[in-house]
């Protein structure tokens, strides 16, 4: 299990017909949180990204629920389309349909041309730059014999450095 990153849950899933079924939906985003983020193997089996190796055993004794509940609640992940199951003799890879949809792959500046993108970084340029211009003016105004210095040194040092 991996303590780092994060997947998206939309609030549709509100509307889901597992909702209502607490072990339905806990056993779910234990499958959705421990799936593979990338593609890998495991004695000798293809593990796609979407994907996680367990058992039925495994699940029940980290969700603290029954093996017969675990059963259940995949039966109706199954029906449902929302997982297939491939079972071996000691474990099972238990895939997510529409595995995409859960995660933050997706890049927003990805969808953007380059020309958005100079606009955008132009426009937070001439942001800084008028409240850099704004806080000097502010400053050498309050200022009483060099009390602002300190700071307007560092406004002066910011704008050298492109921050």
């Amino acid at each position: 299990m991996t303590d780092q990153g994060f997947i998206k849950i939309h609030r549709s899933i509100l509307k889901w017909e597992w909702w209502q079924d607490a072990n339905t939906m806990r056993v779910f985003m234990y499958l959705l949180l421990n799936a593979n983020w990338e593609d890998s193997r495991f004695q000798g089996y293809e593990i796609p990204k979407g994907s996680l190796v367990t058992s039925y055993d495994s699940i029940a004794t980290n969700l603290g629920i029954s093996q017969r509940n675990v059963r259940t609640s995949i039966l109706h992940l199954k029906k449902s389309k929302e997982v297939s199951v491939k079972r071996h003799s000691h474990f099972s890879i238990v895939t997510i349909a529409n595995w995409e949809k859960y995660q933050c792959v997706e890049n927003p500046s990805d969808n953007l041309s380059v020309t958005q993108l100079t606009i955008n970084r132009q426009s937070t340029d001439n942001i800084k730059e008028y409240k850099n211009k704004r806080n000097k003016e502010y400053f050498n105004s309050e200022s009483q014999n060099g009390r602002n210095k300190d700071f307007l040194d560092y406004l002066d040092k910011e704008n050298k450095y492109g921050r």
